[in-house]
């Protein structure tokens, strides 16, 4: 795990799709935080579980050691699901998991 510094900059409040807009600001040493890094630090500022969080964008410049963060927060599990858009799965991984069954 690399150290990286997350600062909250806005939170907006969005109670049509029962969410909050979140966007943050984080300073790492080496590389750009992975997705699952940040999610676990914005979950650990904001005190709310990792499944309500969806990062949507992680914005940096080249040679920068900061990055700017959008993610959203959603009140229930069930609305992220509903909302946030699927994740489209590797062919070779199901092709693999087909070959073990």
């Amino acid at each position: 795990m690399i150290s990286l510094e997350l600062k909250i900059v806005n939170i907006k409040d969005e109670p049509l799709l029962s969410r909050k807009l979140v966007r943050a600001s984080v300073e790492f040493e080496k590389s750009t935080p992975s997705y699952e890094e940040v999610t676990s630090s914005l979950s650990s500022s904001l005190k709310t579980d990792e499944k309500l969080i969806a990062i949507r964008h992680i914005y940096n410049s080249f040679g920068a050691k900061n990055a700017e963060i959008v993610a959203y927060v959603y009140a229930d599990e069930n609305k992220k699901l509903l909302i946030e858009p699927k994740l489209k799965e590797n062919k070779e991984k199901k092709a693999k998991e087909a070959k073990k069954e």
